[in-house]
């Protein structure tokens, strides 16, 4: 079996598909390669995950290679030992994350306890959501409180037909 690392492949495919020197087809080149190998990187996604698949379900062995599954190690407060055996220090360290709190809290609470919190320096913070507003407002009138925001998201190179 032949592997090959990531310079290998680049010079077969430069190979086949050579470099353009003029930087706008150069560009458009890398552009086009940019989307082919990011979908031929999901088609070999697809078939290892299809792979391993049928080897776990197979139980099949190799003299050649190792199936193995890693793992990421992440450290977590056990928070009921924690609570039972050291009940002051647990409560000097709990709390809740802010996601957690933004499930169990509506957005207006959160709003006014802040605001009770941080007077009228709640305003550098003042959000109101999209969805929220378009329900209370009529279409003619919701558009005069919208407003579009652009903001970059890369830059795209377009072939011009001749």
């Amino acid at each position: 079996m032949t592997t090959h690392d990531a310079s290998e492949v680049r010079a077969a495919l430069e190979a086949a598909f050579p470099v353009p020197g003029e930087e706008y087809e150069h560009a458009f080149y890398c552009q086009q390669m940019i989307r082919s190998l990011n979908d031929l990187a999901k088609v070999y996604k697809q078939a290892f995950s299809e792979t391993v698949d049928e080897i776990n379900a197979g139980g099949l062995l190799s003299d050649a290679f190792i199936l193995r599954l890693e793992e990421n190690v992440k450290k977590e407060v056990n928070v009921p030992l924690l609570r039972k055996d050291l009940p002051d220090l647990f409560e000097e360290v709990v709390h809740i994350t802010t996601s957690d709190a933004a499930k169990l809290l509506s957005n207006r609470f959160i709003y006014a306890e802040a605001k009770k919190l941080i007077g009228d320096r709640i305003k550098n913070y003042d959000a109101v959501n999209v969805d929220d507003l378009a329900a209370r407002l009529p279409d003619p009138e919701l558009s005069t409180y919208l407003k579009m925001k652009k903001s970059p998201k890369g830059y795209v190179v377009y072939e011009v037909s001749s």
